[in-house]
């Protein structure tokens, strides 16, 4: 995630559900309305041709100031889906070592009447090519590690990236109060053309076909395009490009006044920043070094200069103060 500000600045997060597993409070919850449209934006650093996005709500999650297992709130994400089937972008092409790099992506997300002081935004990234596990021409299913999901008929999907950021959302139904959330509602909100019912073979809910989730984003603004028909063989087998001069196929041009396109709410801006690694509070490189194996990503400092009362305080700040609190 880039925009809200996630949990981690990690990069390769692929247990799941989140970029973490305990969230110590630090960050503070980014606001999105509700009853209204939302952008988001992410960020890809090693691109992986014909992976989709997903979005999901979680329930009320801890206190903002003394941090919390993500265990509870986790379990709403699979009763409260956004968004799915997502394209990626095939003209994303990034260097992992450049981080200026780094691909960024938007969409524009219905947020429901929902009321929470912190739950979690969850994005979900699945590498359904062979190379990660999932062979041409057959489909795999997103299973939540922390969940009981329903049975499929098709293999859980190998290797999925994880990210969640901290939302505050001022609606008027408690979270914690929707046992399951109206997805359909949320799709006709925003005329989203990729669904199980316009076409089941394709979209099913947290069913993922080989390298099916295919699209062109505008190189401005990150916003979506054109949506292509799933890879083949034929045209490309490259794990990490394929030329879309050569394997895109367009099946749908995406209107103008599409909702799911429209520049909306506190990230919007964030389209036109410079691409910035984001560093989380408190953040700590693991064995001086982060993981090469990398998908969705971090937030840009432009996206927390947006709402400056918002961001908490830098590593460096609390150093300085409890040097002075303990030289008094």
């Amino acid at each position: 995630m880039e925009c809200p500000p996630p949990l981690s600045g990690k990069t390769g997060e692929k247990v799941g559900p989140c970029d973490v597993s305990t969230d110590d409070g630090l960050l503070q919850s980014f606001p999105l309305k509700a009853n209204a449209l939302n952008t988001v934006t992410w960020l890809e650093s090693i691109s992986h041709p014909g992976a989709p996005v997903r979005f999901a709500l979680s329930r009320e999650g801890g206190d903002s100031n003394g941090g919390s297992s993500l265990d509870e709130a986790a379990k709403g994400f699979e009763t409260c889906l956004l968004l799915d089937h997502i394209p990626h972008d095939a003209l994303s092409r990034p260097t992992y070592r450049d981080k200026s790099s780094w691909h960024r992506s938007s969409i524009t997300l219905w947020i429901p009447d929902v009321k929470c002081e912190r739950c979690y935004l969850q994005l979900i990234s699945v590498m359904s090519d062979a190379a990660h596990g999932v062979p041409t021409d057959t489909k795999c299913a997103y299973r939540a590690n922390n969940v009981e999901t329903p049975e499929s008929d098709f293999p859980a999907c190998p290797a999925v990236y994880h990210s969640c950021s901290p939302v505050s959302i001022d609606g008027t139904i408690p979270r914690n109060d929707m046992d399951v959330c109206n997805t359909t509602e949320f799709e006709e909100q925003l005329g989203w053309p990729l669904t199980p019912r316009n076409n089941p073979d394709l979209y099913e809910h947290s069913i993922y076909y080989n390298r099916g989730d295919v699209g062109l984003y505008s190189t401005t603004d990150a916003t979506l395009r054109f949506v292509g028909s799933p890879l083949t063989d034929a045209t490309c087998t490259n794990t990490k490009y394929c030329d879309p001069g050569v394997s895109f196929e367009e099946i749908l041009g995406v209107p103008d006044a599409a909702a799911y396109i429209s520049l909306e709410g506190s990230c919007a801006s964030v389209v036109e920043t410079k691409v910035e690694a984001y560093v989380p509070p408190a953040a700590v490189v693991e064995d001086g070094e982060e993981k090469e194996e990398t998908t969705i990503i971090s937030s840009t400092s432009s996206a927390r200069t947006l709402t400056p009362s918002m961001i908490p305080a830098t590593t460096a700040t609390l150093t300085l103060l409890m040097i002075l609190f303990l030289g008094r």
